[in-house]
Order: C-alpha cells, then sequence, then structure tokens
C-alpha cells in the first residue's frame, strides 16, 4: 500500500512539476511584459516608474521553473527554491502592505494592491511545499 501512496504522490508531484515550468515560462512572459511597459512610461514621463512588481515577477518566474523542474525530476532539492519562492511572496506582499498603509492617493492605494491571482499562487506554493515536504519523507523525492 505505501508503495502505491509513494508511486502517486511522485507521480502528482511531477506532474505539478510540468504544469508549473508552464506556469513560470508564462510568468515569465508577463514579467517581460511589465519591464516593457515601464520602460515606456519611463520615457514618457520623467518620473520613473517602479519595478518592484516586475523584478517580483521576474524572480517568481525564475524560481517557479526551477522548482517545476526539480519536481519534474522528482528530486527533494525542489522545496530549496519553493521556500526561497514563499520567502520572497512573504516579503512582497509585507512591502505592498506598507506601501497601502502609507499610499497619499488613491492611485497608490490601487498600486499598492495585492493581485488576488498572486494571493493563490501563494496558498498553491505551500500546498505544493506540503506535498513535497511529505513526498520527501516518504521517499517520492530522491
Amino acid at each position: 500500500m505505501k508503495t502505491f501512496l509513494v508511486g502517486g504522490l511522485r507521480l502528482w508531484l511531477r506532474l505539478f512539476g510540468a504544469f508549473w515550468i508552464f506556469g513560470g515560462i508564462l510568468t515569465f512572459q508577463a514579467a517581460r511584459e511589465s519591464l516593457f511597459m515601464d520602460q515606456i512610461l519611463d520615457a514618457l514621463n520623467p518620473k520613473k516608474e517602479d519595478r518592484l512588481l516586475s523584478y517580483f515577477l521576474l524572480l517568481s518566474s525564475f524560481l517557479t521553473i526551477c522548482t517545476g523542474g526539480a519536481l519534474l525530476l522528482a528530486r527533494a532539492w525542489a522545496l530549496l527554491p519553493l521556500g526561497i519562492l514563499i520567502a520572497s511572496q512573504i516579503v512582497y506582499f509585507a512591502i505592498q502592505k506598507y506601501r497601502f498603509n502609507n499610499a497619499q492617493t488613491e492611485i497608490d492605494r490601487d498600486m499598492a494592491k495585492v493581485n488576488p491571482a498572486t494571493i493563490n499562487a501563494f496558498k498553491v506554493c505551500w500546498g505544493v511545499a506540503i506535498a513535497a515536504g511529505l513526498g520527501g519523507r516518504m521517499g517520492a523525492l530522491k
């Protein structure tokens, strides 16, 4: 029975790894678009654009692809980029909360709001971290 559970968990983690590689590629594309828009707005406006979101997306895409690759290969080191990804999300949420609380205008408040998709990704990261940790303990990840 344990062998069946370990094999099923390994398969699930590998499938999720493939899904995360795809998600990481989409996130990378969103980061590139965000950086491009920042450059355009910089050219039009003397005030430099805030690149926090663009850099956060870029970091997240890299960590997501690394995590997905490790899960696809069923490797326990997937927990390292996954842990860094979770930590970076916590830092991003804290920065945005600080910005929201100190916003002077409605536009600044809107810019400081965290996208619901980012919150959902954070929750999924925790679920995957728990599953990967369990998989590492059970031997599904090597």
